[in-house]
């Protein structure tokens, strides 16, 4: 994706085009795995100060530019996409060694039958092993 479509993507998303949002919409281009908030802050460590980084976060989020993963080692991680919800089902791969998370494609969504009075806010399917660079 080139900087003209980074421009018009956060167009569509009704965000401000800023430095700071193309640095970080490209950083999140050139991933091959979703990134922690440490990750983001040490690659962009000379664009951003803690707070920026964070709000723009939130911001991408919101508009569904990037989705958090959840992988249960109490540190979120970020990739770029819709989160898996609305035809963009997906899975997330946890490396168990490295605890590199990516995401796949092709999940067939699932069809659960949720209890009478429950009410699911998210789902998110995590799948783990050792992948291939451990």
């Amino acid at each position: 994706m080139k900087n003209d479509n980074y421009e018009q993507l956060l167009k569509r998303k009704g965000l401000k085009k800023t430095k700071v949002r193309l640095a970080l919409i490209q950083h999140f281009m050139n991933m091959e795995h979703a990134q922690s908030y440490n990750d983001l802050q040490a690659a962009l460590i000379n664009e951003l100060d803690k707070s920026t980084l964070y709000r723009n976060l939130t911001s991408f989020e919101q508009a569904g530019i990037i989705h958090r993963i959840n992988d249960h080692t109490g540190v979120s991680k970020y990739a770029f996409g819709e989160p898996s919800i609305h035809g963009n089902e997906h899975a997330h791969f946890v490396c168990e060694c490295c605890e590199t998370v990516y995401c796949m494609e092709g999940l067939v969504p699932l069809q659960l039958n949720i209890p009478k009075g429950f009410k699911t806010n998210n789902e998110q399917t995590i799948v783990k092993g050792i992948c291939a660079k451990c």
